[in-house]
């Protein structure tokens, strides 16, 4: 029998497994004390350019942090594209991925599983609860970060399926009455939605923000905007107008995605960008909205 080293812990053994892939080996160092300081193990430590063939090596044993910080074409298009395909056989979160914000929309065209956490400039405790997930041990006793994450998530889940159960629930005929109100839904009707926008971000002015945080309502307006002005939304946009940072509204916009709430679209003219927009039921519902909206803020005479 091989004895274990005697500077290893026997516990530390059997911590999950992490790669860890980046090209700036200062943040490497930081990160991987991280891992550790959160339960994991460290079982390598590379350049980006080595992570496709590690990561095809070990995947079953081991979850994965990518820190990208530049776009490499067509090498990093594929890396996204084989690490998304291993997060959901996964069927657990198998990697996270740390990115700019000037990479939001090159990411986010080929990542789309819950399997794969994509993290905009993390603050610290974001990058920590993310980990704490990655590298929770399965056992039934631990109670750690991972399943604080989790149960927000859940809850997030829930909160999306409330309002697309909402949505789901709205008459047939509801665009034959919007469509006989005095005040019918067009496209002049976008300065009004920006309006209400606007209105939104004046609170933030004399209140403090967190108060008011409403992601889905706010993605949801900018949308409809958008839809009204003939506009395309990209996701680094939508990022923005959802008003909380990058990462919160990066699971936001996958839940209401998965909830049917909004939609894919590719960018025709750029393979490496999809836009999202509203779902047949949400425009519905938002269209329901302005109608009701409009004969209180312009009354009919």
């Amino acid at each position: 029998m091989n004895a274990l080293p005697a500077d290893i812990p026997y516990h530390r053994l059997l911590s999950p497994a992490v790669l860890l892939f980046g090209d700036d080996a200062g943040r490497r160092l930081a990160l991987a004390e991280r891992v550790t300081q959160g339960g994991g193990r460290i079982v390598a430590n590379a350049p980006l350019a080595d992570a496709l063939a590690r990561i095809d090596r070990q995947v079953a044993t081991a979850g994965v942090i990518l820190d990208i910080a530049r776009d490499d074409g067509a090498a990093l298009d594929l890396l996204l594209a084989r690490l998304d395909a291993m997060g959901e056989a996964a069927g657990r979160l198998f990697a996270i991925l740390i990115v700019p914000p000037d990479l939001i929309d090159v990411v986010t065209a080929r990542v789309t599983g819950t399997g794969t956490r994509i993290l905009i400039d993390p603050r610290p405790e974001e990058l920590d609860t993310a980990i704490a997930e990655l590298t929770e041990p399965p056992s039934p006793w631990v109670e750690e970060g991972g399943a604080a994450s989790k149960r927000r998530l859940a809850e997030l889940s829930e909160e999306v399926g409330r309002i697309a159960r909402m949505l789901a629930s709205m008459s047939a005929d509801e665009a034959e009455r919007i469509a006989a109100e005095p005040r019918p839904i067009s496209s002049s009707d976008g300065p009004l939605v920006r309006a209400f926008i606007r209105l939104r971000r004046l609170r933030g002015q004399h209140f403090m923000p967190e108060l008011f945080a409403d992601p889905a309502w706010d993605i949801l307006l900018d949308l409809t905007a958008a839809r009204l002005e003939g506009r395309m939304v990209a996701v680094s946009s939508l990022c923005i107008a959802a008003a909380v940072p990058a990462t919160t509204a990066l699971r936001w916009i996958t839940q209401m995605t998965e909830q049917a709430i909004l939609v894919r679209k590719p960018d025709p003219r750029d393979g490496r960008r999809v836009f999202i927009g509203l779902s047949e039921q949400a425009t519905a519902g938002m269209d329901a909205y302005l109608a009701s909206a409009k004969a209180v803020v312009v009354p009919v005479g």
